[in-house]
């Protein structure tokens, strides 16, 4: 079984490492450069609109589903069966939400259809999910790691052949409606590798149940909701204070990019951590503070090293995804954003930690914080400085959520970091920027950024950041849970 799930394990983290990133970085960002930041700023409000409320879909659901249905098999058929009703009444629940705000603040100008086709897509999302959840609680990891990339590998190759062969036919609507096709192919495919596994889809109304879910799951959701508002908001603040909204969204949408794609990596380093965090914290094991020092040396010592390419290379990024395309606020904008991944990295510790250890209500305020700070800083700074202001809030937004979280972990649970994480993280970016600037010869930017990566990695090792025999420890403690 342990050598089975840490294969599976293995093949989601290659799997999403390969096909997640390429979308967003090639696709996505290919799109975009076709049709330019006026029109992919338009969808990218409504997408950021829709993310916004998309727990309402859920409300913990999936996470409810992945334990309750670990625990004992033989409730599947009947969960299924019972949360039909539930999942149906959620979904016009938030379509109608979803409408009203658009209708209410004008964010769709006309493009109801197209936001019609996003709304769907979150309902064929969330219904994966579901189905991803009955997968893990049934111990199907491989099943689940193929159906979690599927729908973006038909993606890939859907648009990849119309960037390739056909840019014509390329359309907001058309780029929507190919992602539509990539879920539906995904969620009957999902259905169908399922069906040995329920013996009847019949949907069964059973109130008692509906509000048992509900109960236990309510609290998760409040936690997402508030997260996905102060991490997803500002596009739509953006989009009602700012001059020039949709192309001012667009603009963060280029610097935005990369930041979406480190946030799904360092989501599956929570999902490693996590389970390992529940265990540590049950059974009251002493190795928890130097398992955090570990994740802690890997999450942020990377994202400092990040910083530190972007801090030199972030025109050169820019311009390879997107050619000439790359609006010069985006390149701020990108720098804004990979400095916020910094603090968020400490997000990935410290929150998965205190999820795991129970206190949702202490991150159901901090993320209440974190909101009320998100629109303070947005509503100041965007009339000032638009897509740069949004940025910049962003950053403001993470580093004072990551604090608290840092506190309450301390206070709570005594875990922090030690200083010589801190001395370093501070060594590793003193020797990098000092080779930088004084030793350097002038170089091409492409030798130049390849020399830095390798300094990087470098370094990260002589300074003990990255540890391969701390991180097969985390892959240990993470097989013997299963």
């Amino acid at each position: 079984m342990q050598k089975r799930f840490f294969s599976s394990l293995a093949l989601s983290l290659f799997l999403n490492l390969l096909i997640k990133p390429f979308s967003v970085l090639v696709i996505d960002a290919g799109v975009q450069r076709v049709l330019g930041n006026e029109a992919y700023g338009q969808y990218f409000v409504l997408l950021s609109l829709c993310l916004v409320f998309n727990i309402f879909l859920d409300l913990g659901i999936n996470n409810f589903t992945t334990r309750y249905i670990a625990q004992d098999t033989t409730y599947l058929n009947q969960h299924v069966s019972k949360v039909f009703y539930l999942r149906m009444f959620l979904f016009l629940c938030y379509a109608a939400l979803v409408y009203v705000c658009a209708w209410v603040f004008n964010l769709a100008s006309g493009q109801f259809s197209l936001l019609a086709l996003l709304v769907f897509n979150q309902f064929l999302i969330q219904s994966i999910a579901f189905i991803r959840s009955l997968f893990s609680g049934l111990h199907l990891f491989r099943t689940d790691s193929l159906i979690s990339v599927l729908d973006r590998a038909i993606l890939i190759m859907i648009i990849g052949a119309a960037l390739i062969f056909s840019v014509s036919s390329i359309t907001i609507f058309n780029f929507v409606l190919a992602q539509t096709v990539g879920y539906a192919l995904t969620l009957f495919t999902a259905i169908w590798l399922l069906r040995a596994h329920i013996k009847t889809w019949m949907p069964i109304f059973d109130k008692d149940y509906i509000l048992d879910v509900i109960t236990r799951s309510l609290p998760f959701a409040l936690l997402v909701l508030l997260m996905l508002l102060y991490n997803r908001s500002d596009v739509v603040l953006l989009k009602q204070i700012s001059d020039a909204g949709n192309y001012q969204a667009g603009v963060y949408a280029q610097g935005y990019r990369l930041l979406d794609a480190l946030y799904m990596l360092g989501m599956i380093f929570a999902g490693l951590l996590f389970p390992v965090f529940s265990r540590m914290i049950h059974q009251k094991s002493n190795e928890l503070l130097a398992l955090v020092q570990i994740a802690g040396k890997l999450l942020v010592g990377g994202s400092l090293g990040i910083l530190f390419i972007v801090s030199f290379h972030g025109t050169y990024i820019l311009n390879i995804i997107y050619g000439d395309k790359v609006d010069p606020e985006s390149i701020v904008v990108f720098q804004y954003l990979m400095m916020a991944f910094t603090a968020m990295s400490f997000n990935f510790i410290f929150g998965t930690l205190l999820t795991a250890s129970g206190n949702l209500k202490l991150l159901n305020i901090t993320a209440l914080f974190g909101v009320i700070v998100s629109v303070f800083f947005n509503v100041v700074l965007i009339p000032k400085l638009g897509a740069v202001g949004c940025a910049v809030s962003a950053l403001i937004t993470q580093g004072v959520v990551s604090t608290v979280l840092v506190l309450i972990s301390y206070r709570r649970l005594k875990v922090y970091f030690y200083l010589r994480s801190f001395v370093a993280f501070l060594m590793l970016i003193t020797t990098l920027y000092s080779i930088k600037l004084f030793v350097y010869p002038n170089l091409s930017s492409f030798q130049s950024l390849v020399i830095d990566i390798f300094l990087l990695l470098v370094f990260s090792f002589a300074y003990s950041i990255i540890d391969l025999r701390s991180l097969r420890q985390i892959w240990r403690l993470k097989e013997d849970i299963q």
